[in-house]
This record gives C-alpha cells, sequence and structure tokens, in this order.
C-alpha cells in the first residue's frame, strides 16, 4: 500500500476575498487596526474551510507531495487547479535522491484532479522511505479576478456566519456557503494513488 502527506513550501500572499471586500460585506465602516486583523484572520480560516470542502486553492500556494512509491497508475494530485508542475524527485533503488526527466511524464493542466501519467513504467523507488516520491506543485488561480464568484460569495457567507456568532454552535449539515461550493468541489476516489 502507497502512503502519502504533503507539506506546504509556500502559503499564498493573498486571500481571495480582500479586507475592504470583507468589511463591505459584513457592512463595517471603522478603521481599527485590530478589527482589520481580526476581520483577516476570519477571512483566512472561512477561505480555508472553503478550500477543504472544494480539495481547491484559490491562490497560489506551493506544496510537497510525498509517496511512498510510484502509483502504477499515476500520481493524483490532491488540490486544484495546477498551475505549475515544478519538479517529480524520487530515491532509486540505492536510496539516492533522482529528478524524473519531464519526458518521462505528461499531464493535462486542465484536468481535476489532476493526474500525472507515465510515458513508461516509472522506475522503482526505495523500499523504506515515506517520502520514496516527492512531486513539487504550484495550485491557484493564476490571477485573483478569475477565482469563481461563487467561490468568493461562499466565503463572504461563512465570513459573516463566523463575525456574526463569535462561539461555538452547532452547524448545519448543508449550508448556504457550501451550496455555493458545491458545484466547484474536485472528487477524489478512494482508490487513487494505489
Amino acid at each position: 500500500m502507497i502512503t502519502t502527506s504533503f507539506s506546504t513550501k509556500t502559503v499564498a500572499t493573498t486571500n481571495a476575498v480582500t479586507t475592504v471586500e470583507a468589511k463591505n460585506h459584513l457592512r463595517v465602516d471603522f478603521a481599527a487596526a485590530a478589527d482589520n486583523t481580526y476581520i483577516d484572520s476570519l477571512v483566512v480560516s472561512a477561505q480555508r474551510q472553503v478550500e477543504a470542502f472544494t480539495n481547491l486553492v484559490l491562490n497560489d500556494t506551493t506544496f510537497y507531495f510525498k509517496l511512498s512509491a510510484f502509483p502504477a497508475n499515476g500520481i493524483v494530485l490532491p488540490f486544484s487547479p495546477l498551475k505549475t508542475l515544478t519538479s517529480i524527485k524520487y530515491y532509486d533503488s540505492d536510496n539516492s535522491q533522482q529528478t524524473l526527466a519531464n519526458t518521462e511524464y505528461y499531464y493535462d493542466i486542465n484536468e481535476k484532479p489532476n493526474v500525472i501519467r507515465y510515458v513508461n513504467s516509472p522506475p522503482s523507488t526505495y523500499d523504506y522511505r515515506g517520502d520514496a516520491v516527492i512531486v513539487e506543485f504550484v495550485v491557484g488561480y493564476t490571477t485573483p479576478d478569475i477565482i469563481p464568484p461563487g467561490l468568493e460569495h461562499a466565503i463572504k457567507l461563512l465570513l459573516t456566519d463566523l463575525y456574526e456568532h463569535r462561539t461555538d454552535l452547532p452547524r448545519e449539515k448543508f449550508s448556504a456557503w457550501k451550496s455555493l461550493a458545491y458545484p466547484y468541489r474536485v472528487f477524489h476516489s478512494t482508490s487513487e494513488n494505489k
């Protein structure tokens, strides 16, 4: 069985919803720095929840995706939309790190989820590493202005809930923000990366 994990190399420096957009949506007209900081933290929380629900990352973020071996049918990336595939490195059977040549794989940048397929059979990897294969890739929409409006609005609806209810409340299983985000979900199979 192939094990997988991921880590973040670089986080996004922007959010899908700006402070000004958030304050306009919340109808907040005061400009205290502490309130801006609080609202920005809620925007980040709301965006991460929408991203987790959809398996999309909205602003440019670089990840390392680590696998214990090359999956037989290709590598299914955990997040979309793929912007750049930086490299695929692996530890060969001698436990020496190699870089898989970009002529040895291909992918469709518009496919969701993105699958990296092999031209030939993938190389053998070292058996005793959880990171025998390391894929570095960047996901996110090219510019913030092309993030789907439905996802931006889902973030704003969740933001409103977080701002107005500052305690832990029972939440509905399927709410308005999820209805807006649902058409953008990227579904993953339980049998991928095997």
